[in-house]
């Protein structure tokens, strides 16, 4: 009986072997095969670069691409198309295809049969903001909505991606959030779906790059341009302090690996990936001890949307249609508390003092103060605007007509996180509001607003939707009483300069002080 219990127990152990292995090997048969890009920079001095795509068609007749007309994080419409300059399209073995342009961001290919096809186009890349391209004669910076045409069904959104640069004379090397293609060439990178491409910018040429590793997670700062006499080491040293206190205020790092993409070149902005960022910066804006602090801020802020905007996040912001732009009235809380955040935590680095971190927030609520739009527009309302207003993505807003998500926001932190500190004696703090909410939502759910109002009174222990309804729902001036009374703070007369009061109470230093460490 034993023996026969033996072998009972193998055979089940085989049978379940046997199974696994089929069950691997059909969803491995099931993976469509990917999209292929290659990408070559014939012409530096022209921007151009021309991109091969190799496109499957599962056999059908015809097949409808498209090409995204907005990027995730920037809220302002751009229709990447109108850089292609030419488009063809041709089978593997060279015979041409007939390609239409029905509308603006859209092509029809008839491909006669062809089990695959390849489209062929170039684009001109001579932009510097952060959702463009640019290709010059030292280096090229890619972004995934302005380069890459792909499928326009939705059921293609989890076919994989292949991008494979081929690079000048010259380049050193490409660097993107990206993961290595199966084959780990050089230069040849794999995205499991659109949504991956289009969330990880790459950057091409000769890098200075710096490694750091914070809890297991390895960090690059890869600077790309005129980086003049920024001082590399330094940066990196500074940012991995930012990054201990990120990991301190959200209780993880969810990435292996993540990118600091930093481009040197004139003008000046940031976005924010899952696992990267890419910015434009300025090198000869941090040449002052002031300069240095505002970029720290800066970077600081987009590292922060890799947990509040990428993982945690409004409903609407994913998944994303390419081809319509999502409206959320939540983008105070996406955008001006992941300023409040940022700063924070460069303060907690130690890297600003507690009165650079005021001098800020007062900047901050002067500029609102003497916004006559703060009495004609609701944060909510800003919010769901930003798509038609006439600032560009929430920035630049009208003073006269309109507040800014951005600053408005900003400060709602800052008074949130005062009120919340109150209700639970100093126990809890929007630290923990953040966190649970991220616990909750930040996977693929998403919040609405009420489910982030449920979230802060059950961290508060109290109903907090009277100071919702007055912060965001309507146009009254903000009470910023309960903030300075718990913080020990004053405004300097005349102003709304926050100074520490001179009769502060050892309670109140020490609110401040946890505030800030």
């Amino acid at each position: 009986m034993a023996n026969e219990r033996v072998i009972s127990r193998r055979a089940v152990l085989a049978a379940v072997l046997v199974v696994a292995a089929l069950q691997a090997w059909t969803a491995r048969a099931a993976d469509p095969p990917p999209i292929s890009y290659t990408i070559r920079f014939a012409s530096l001095p022209s921007h151009l670069a021309e991109i091969d795509a190799t496109i499957p068609t599962d056999g059908r007749a015809s097949i409808d691409l498209m090409m995204p007309i907005w990027s995730p994080g920037f809220y302002r419409v751009e229709n990447y198309a109108t850089r292609i300059q030419e488009i063809s399209a041709r089978t593997t073995t060279g015979t041409p295809l007939a390609i239409d342009h029905p509308q603006g961001n859209r092509w029809h290919v008839d491909t006669r049969g062809a089990s695959s096809i390849v489209v062929s186009y170039r684009l001109l890349c001579n932009e510097r903001s952060v959702t463009t391209n640019f290709v010059g004669e030292d280096y090229a910076v890619l972004t995934g909505g302005a380069t890459f045409i792909t499928l326009t069904e939705r059921a293609q959104a989890h076919r994989p991606h292949d991008v494979k640069l081929e690079l000048p004379p010259g380049w050193k090397q490409s660097m993107t959030g990206l993961d290595p293609a199966p084959d780990r060439a050089a230069n040849h990178y794999r995205a499991p779906d659109f949504d991956t491409l289009v969330d990880s910018p790459i950057v091409a040429g000769t890098p200075i790059v710096q490694t750091f590793d914070v809890a297991g997670s390895r960090h690059e700062v890869v600077e790309i341009g005129n980086v003049g006499a920024f001082d590399s080491a330094r940066a990196a040293a500074d940012l991995k302090k930012v990054v201990e206190a990120h990991r301190r205020i959200w209780g993880e790092l969810p990435f292996k690996e993540y990118d600091f993409l930093l481009v040197f070149r004139q003008g000046g902005g940031g976005l924010e990936h899952k696992n990267s960022m890419l910015a434009t910066s300025n090198a000869t804006a941090t040449d002052t001890a002031a300069g240095y602090l505002r970029w720290l801020n800066f970077i600081s802020h987009e590292y922060c949307h890799a947990f509040n905007v990428k993982r945690l996040r409004p409903v609407e912001l994913g998944p994303f249609d390419y081809e319509r732009e999502p409206h959320t009235e939540s983008l105070w809380i996406s955008e001006g508390f992941t300023s409040y955040i940022g700063n924070l935590a460069v303060t907690r680095a130690g890297l600003s003092t507690p009165q650079e971190f005021l001098d800020s927030l007062s900047a901050q609520i002067r500029q609102l103060q003497n916004a006559p739009g703060r009495l004609v527009q609701t944060l909510a309302q800003s919010s769901l605007d930003v798509w038609t207003s006439e600032g560009v993505s929430g920035v630049n807003t009208n003073a006269n007509t309109s507040v800014s998500y951005y600053i408005k926001g900003q400060i709602a932190g800052f008074l949130l996180d005062a009120e919340v500190r109150r209700a639970t004696g100093g126990a809890k703090s929007l630290d923990d509001v953040m966190r649970l909410a991220y616990r909750r939502y930040g996977g693929g759910r998403g919040f609405t607003p009420g489910q982030f109002r449920a979230t802060t009174a059950e961290v508060a222990g109290r109903d907090l939707s009277a100071w919702f309804r007055r912060v965001v729902a309507s146009t009254d001036e903000l009470d910023y009483t309960v903030a300075l009374d718990w913080f020990g703070l004053r405004f300097v007369a005349g102003s709304w300069s926050l100074a520490v009061r001179e009769d502060a109470t050892p309670a109140q230093n020490d609110h401040l002080r946890a505030l800030l460490q």
